[in-house]
């Protein structure tokens, strides 16, 4: 049987590529949240208390890490909710696209048997 739907196999891939590429960015972007509130808020919690800024002590305590860490889960849950919606949305139009195979060659089954 000749391969039907290009474009919907194209637009099939485009999706899962884009969801594999959002959920690399995800990770990254986990990473330098998690690298960012480890080093630079340490950091902004030292010169707060360098300087006499009394909320230096939180950040410096383990706030800053709390605060990086609550981001980082919100980056995971919506990037990866986005990225798996994507790959998601490529396999529904693949799963598509095996439907309609399947329907035809059964048809075409049928009117053999007749």
């Amino acid at each position: 049987m000749e391969k039907k739907y290009r474009a919907l196999r194209f637009i099939g891939s485009v999706y899962k590529i884009l969801g594999i590429i959002v959920g690399v960015l995800t990770i990254l972007t986990v990473l330098s949240l998690c690298a960012t509130s480890v080093f630079g808020i340490s950091l902004l919690g030292q010169l707060g208390q360098q300087y006499g800024y009394g909320g230096g002590e939180a950040l410096a305590g383990g706030g800053g890490i709390l605060i990086g860490l609550l981001m980082s889960l919100g980056a995971i849950l919506y990037g990866g909710g986005l990225a798996v919606t994507l790959y998601a949305l490529g396999e529904g139009i693949y799963l598509l696209i095996a439907l309609e195979e399947n329907t035809r060659a059964t048809a075409l089954l049928l009117q053999k048997q007749q």
